[in-house]
């Protein structure tokens, strides 16, 4: 499908080898994603041949090639049992090895969190997120939503915004354009802790202008907003009532 130049976003991110060029995501993460990817297909192999790394059968006589082939049957017919319970009798050769996963086999998963630990940081998305970690608690997901909303989302939707201005105000000089980035859980959450911080300040006596401007409250400025306020059961020190 062809599409017009002005339905192109072009994201440029920093390269440090062509400021002009810019650097995908992608081509700094692409060497976690392959061994991630390479782990995967070891482990998918590893279970499909029913846990095993197949069966090393020595012998020091050559065998014919209806040995070899009966041998190669009876250790396939075996393979794709659900268990391999079944006793094997082969003759025609003097001993018979199976693999075991070495001390690196064994690590490759913990090996797996290293890489898309990479992966998550490529990309910018917090680990908890997509449910790479242990630490995937209510508490910390919420910080790391939070995080991922403010640090990572926000900053891409003001530069999409900034990109197509000139194409909103085209329509409409008036026109305004924007992501609602507010109407999300997350942040409807952040603006409560940030509501009750305010009335504490306001409680303390600080205006209330001062305290949308200061914690980006997001209300409009108000006329009586620039005046500090204090409870009625507090009076100057030495005042007669």
């Amino acid at each position: 499908m062809d599409s017009l130049p002005e339905e192109i976003w072009f994201e440029k991110l920093p390269n440090p080898f062509d400021f002009w060029r810019g650097l995908s995501p992608l081509s700094v993460a692409s060497l976690a994603l392959k061994t991630d990817f390479a782990a995967a297909n070891l482990m998918h192999s590893f279970l499909e041949n029913n846990a095993t790394f197949g069966t090393v059968v020595r012998s020091e006589q050559p065998l014919s090639d209806e040995q070899r082939e009966q041998i190669v049957a009876v250790l396939r017919q075996r393979r794709l049992r659900a268990a391999s319970d079944r006793s094997l009798f082969l003759w025609g050769c003097n001993e018979i090895s199976e693999p075991s996963l070495s001390s690196a086999d064994l690590q490759f998963l913990e090996n797996r969190k290293f890489s898309r630990s990479e992966i998550c940081a490529a990309f910018g998305v917090p680990e908890e997120i997509v449910a790479t970690t242990d630490h995937n608690k209510y508490d910390v997901m919420q910080g790391a939503r939070l995080n991922f909303i403010e640090n990572r989302i926000a900053p891409l939707c003001a530069r999409l915004e900034a990109s197509e201005l000139a194409t909103i105000k085209s329509f409409d000089p008036r026109a305004v354009g924007w992501f609602d980035l507010e109407s999300l859980p997350v942040m409807q959450a952040a603006r409560r802790a940030r509501l009750a911080i305010a009335k504490t300040g306001f409680d303390l006596g600080v205006p209330f202008n001062h305290l949308n401007r200061v914690l980006d409250l997001g209300f409009p400025s108000l006329p009586w907003g620039n005046t500090g306020y204090l409870p009625s059961n507090y009076s100057k020190l030495g005042d007669t009532q």
